[in-house]
């Protein structure tokens, strides 16, 4: 009896954990363990006669588990679209592949080892080979196989695994070592109120679905799945990051406050919708939305953008095998004859750095951010680079597309690049089709861009400021490393000094400037960025509202002013004081602060974080 009471004392713990903030809200509620059934295989040998037999029972699964697949995918498509059933065509796809198939034959063919035998070793092997891979988001992708290496052996046990009980009706919060897509989509609606893993990160396929079905969550915990136990009660921090396992009532009552203001603040921005992003002297400042699934298309205009700044065109390509002309042709119609006549800005083909494609992508470069990457693996391969521009040319029926180019870092890039457009645009019309006019942009994240600026911006109808890259190339920061992660500061003078030559060249040339990364959804960012003249600010669909709140509330001299003051400080500590001098009261009383999660607002703000 004692040492089952010390246990009990022990699982109320009061225990807060920090993680990655994958899916934005809060949730609270019991807590339910996920676990995969362990799989224990025996080693077989077995004689030369029944190797047909294994053949065709391995044939077999293999046909099973295609078809509950596709089974799972058309319920992802009634539940989410088709862009987020690409998830489990990459599943489809690995079945198919000769190598994989091969392999198991191989094994049962020539080493005489039972059909479960083979797929548990053969699979159990490419499953290693990604978790030790260097890349973050190749890691993320072995979730994908051991989700397709669980449905083969329940194939062949069909005594299945029980991953979440149906008897569940009520919310629950999930917490495991690992999701998989295939467990998220199976949920009813209203059974999970959100989710918590050890690990994974927001570029994971289950984080991409969780804020498609909007569940809160938060990855990259380290040990949460050994910390709770079944019916802990749970507070998840999507926003912020973190979780807190048995609150106590300090916690329970804060967070409780905090979802009716997040509740209260959804209801009251969703007043904002059809208001002019201006400010109070009369200053437009146009507010787009990023995309990285085609689902997201109905959100945009919903939550007050006016078009669409990014839309991340790699997500359709994070799969096995390429998209078709065809599928490429269907993604970007939808998008664009959905948001006509509003503006929708489509980057080429971005991959490299940490966003890996099997098919043309290294995996052994001693430093990807910085080598075969975005426009460079494009004007290496044209064939794709030509199918992408064609796709994206034919899909834009309504003349509201907007091209931009990733990484360009010279004007023998961009020039390529465009002669790569036109001559995909004579051959279009060689061909009797019609191609509307489109503006093409290039993305400045680089420090040459920014030094070569003014030339640029006469060759281009826009400029697009990746912050996220532009912050880390110019400090040389790998803001995912963590022992440097402190040193990732979008207030650097440095950084600020590079947006505002940039800004500089391209009104200079008559050409508009937007924000596409992370620094646009700030709130003191973003009013920083208006104050140095940029016309555009693009961002998560659900931050919309509430910049929209924060520019109507202000007067553009003011924050000019601000910024031409900003420009001639000579360090990052003392511009975030005057930042916060001038704006933290502002942001505090126009009700801001829940959404923010942004380290150098903290202290004035009510971060869970700086709470507890």
């Amino acid at each position: 009896m004692k040492t089952s009471t010390k246990n009990r004392i022990k699982a109320k713990e009061r225990i807060v954990l920090v993680g990655v903030p994958a899916s934005p809200g809060y949730a609270m509620g019991l807590c339910h363990t996920v676990s995969t059934r362990e799989v224990s295989i025996t080693e077989e040998n077995i004689p030369e006669e029944r190797v047909a037999t294994e053949e065709q029972y391995f044939l077999k699964i293999l046909n099973t588990t295609t078809k509950e697949i596709n089974q799972i995918k058309q319920v992802t498509v009634e539940k989410l679209g088709t862009e987020e059933a690409r998830i489990f065509e990459a599943h489809l796809m690995i079945l198919k592949d000769p190598t994989l198939v091969n392999g198991v034959l191989s094994l049962i063919q020539k080493e005489k080892k039972s059909a479960q035998w083979a797929v548990h070793f053969y699979v159990s092997s490419l499953i290693k080979q990604f978790e030790s891979h260097t890349s973050a988001l190749m890691k993320e992708r072995s979730i994908d196989l051991k989700d397709l290496y669980h449905r083969l052996m329940d194939a062949f046990d069909d005594t299945g695994t029980v991953i979440i009980d149906e008897s569940i009706k009520e919310g629950v919060i999930l917490v495991a070592h690992e999701l998989n897509p295939s467990t998220l989509i199976s949920l009813n609606k209203d059974q999970v109120l959100a989710f918590a893993t050890d690990s994974g990160g927001r570029t994971s396929h289950v984080s991409i679905l969780a804020r498609s079905m909007e569940l809160p969550a938060v990855s990259g915990l380290k040990n949460v799945s050994a910390l709770v136990r079944l019916g802990d009660n749970l507070i998840v921090d999507g926003t912020g990051g973190m979780i807190i396992i048995n609150p106590n009532e300090a916690d329970i009552k804060k967070y409780q406050e905090k979802l009716e203001v997040f509740k209260r603040q959804q209801r009251e921005l969703f007043t904002m919708r059809q208001l002019e992003p201006i400010t109070r002297d009369g200053k437009y400042v146009t507010l787009h939305a990023n995309i990285e699934l085609v689902s997201e298309t109905d959100k945009v205009l919903d939550y007050g953008a006016t078009g669409v700044g990014l839309y991340r065109s790699e997500f359709l390509f994070f799969r096995k095998g390429l998209p078709s002309f065809e599928e490429q042709v269907e993604a970007y119609s939808y998008i664009l004859d959905n948001l006509a006549p509003h503006a929708v800005t489509i980057r080429t083909l971005d991959v490299g750095g940490d966003k890996l494609i099997s098919e043309i992508s290294l995996s052994n470069e001693a430093n990807p951010f910085m080598g075969w990457r975005s426009i460079r693996v494009c004007l290496d391969h044209l064939e794709l680079f030509r199918t992408q521009l064609k796709a994206l040319l034919v899909a834009n029926k309504k003349g509201n597309l907007r091209l931009l180019l990733p990484m360009i870092s010279s004007m023998e890039e961009l020039l390529s690049s465009k002669e790569q457009v036109k001559n995909v645009i004579h051959e279009l019309e060689q061909e009797g089709f019609d191609c509307p006019k489109v503006e093409l942009g290039v993305m400045i994240e680089v420090p040459a861009a920014v030094i070569l600026a003014d030339k640029l911006a006469k060759e281009v109808d826009f400029f697009s400021i990746g912050s996220n890259d532009l912050i880390q190339f110019t400090l040389a920061v790998d803001r995912t490393n963590e022992k440097i992660s402190s040193m990732f500061q979008p207030h650097h003078p440095a950084v600020l000094n590079m947006i505002h030559k940039t800004v500089t060249a391209a009104h200079r040339e008559g050409i508009p400037v937007s924000v596409c990364g992370e620094m646009a959804s700030d709130p003191l960012s973003s009013l920083l960025l208006v104050g140095l003249g940029v016309d555009e600010l693009s961002m998560t669909p659900w931050s919309i509202m509430e910049c929209k709140k924060i520019i109507r509330s202000i007067n553009f001299e003011e924050v000019r002013e601000i910024a031409r003051n900003v420009l001639k400080m000579n360090d990052t500590d003392t511009i975030n004081a005057y930042l916060k001098k001038k704006y933290a009261q502002t942001i505090i009383d126009l009700g801001i602060f829940s959404y923010i999660s942004n380290s150098d607002f903290c202290e004035i703000s009510d971060s869970p974080l700086q709470q507890l």
